[in-house]
């Protein structure tokens, strides 16, 4: 997958609508997806739980030095 660690994309979305874009991945057949590779739901790890997803979303968040705060 894409590099997350800011961009765009995670400065536009909320900390809970990243959480349920994990929770939900994203097919082939999605226009939005442009790697060409399915993502999976919960990154393929179906053992992740929610707030396991978050923490990752806070810890990508920490470390994107352009996200002021």
């Amino acid at each position: 997958g894409k590099n997350l660690v800011g961009t765009e994309f995670m400065r536009t979305h909320s900390d809970q609508e990243l959480v349920q874009f994990i929770i939900t991945g994203r097919p082939l057949w999605d226009p939005a997806n442009t790697t060409g590779i399915d993502m999976p739901s919960r990154g393929g790890n179906p053992m992740l739980t929610d707030d396991d997803i978050l923490a990752i979303i806070i810890y990508l968040r920490s470390l994107d030095s352009g996200a002021g705060g």
